[in-house]
């Protein structure tokens, strides 16, 4: 039975179900798990993309991490394409909560100190010196890697996609990336309070 919620996504079974031989069998079940990547693939990344609306690099891995999972359970399922269909959901839907927490925490910091801005004074430009040493020390202070991509986001203005295209990443790593680069550069402003 396909689970609710994916009816347009997830068309019937048509691979039989693995007999229990494969659960502990690792020949087999890995037999088995390749035989269904090659099938459910590519049907797989198109239907996350088609109902997440999320680029192709962000889609396969959500399927990677869908087999993953499937690879990890230990009990025999009855319906994989219907397993998988349904973790690729869960996996999208938690990254896109995921995403929106970190935006929505970036956005109060970022209105946080907007709001704090007070008229220029000789003490707030000194103090304004001193968090851009912060920063700067912060951002020197991270792997290159890391400083490279959050600088490509937030200087050069790049999207997250393109930056992944630019560097051979997928755009979940370079969020990611950038990500930790932005809470680095906070922990270093928090410290210096």
């Amino acid at each position: 039975m396909t689970p609710p919620g994916l009816h347009s996504l997830a068309p019937k079974l048509d691979l039989k179900s693995a007999d229990e031989s494969w659960a502990t069998s690792s020949p087999d079940k890995d037999r088995h798990i390749r035989a269904l990547y090659l099938k459910l693939q590519e049907e797989l990344v198109r239907g996350v993309i088609k109902k997440f609306d999320v680029g192709r690099s962000e889609a396969e891995d959500v399927v990677q991490t869908a087999f993953t999972r499937y690879a990890e359970v230990t009990s025999v399922i009855e319906n994989p394409r219907a397993f998988l269909y349904r973790s690729c959901s869960n996996i999208a839907i938690d990254q896109i909560r995921r995403r929106q927490v970190q935006l929505s925490y970036a956005q109060q910091v970022i209105d946080s100190e907007t709001s704090n801005t007070e008229e220029l004074g000789p003490e707030r430009e000194v103090e304004g010196r001193q968090r851009l040493g912060i920063v700067s020390r912060a951002l020197w202070a991270m792997p290159s890697k890391r400083r490279k991509l959050l600088i490509m986001h937030r200087f050069d203005g790049l999207s997250y996609a393109e930056i992944g295209r630019r560097v051979s990443l997928s755009e979940s790593v370079v969020r990611k990336h950038i990500s930790n680069a932005l809470a680095d550069c906070q922990k270093a402003l928090q410290v210096q309070r």
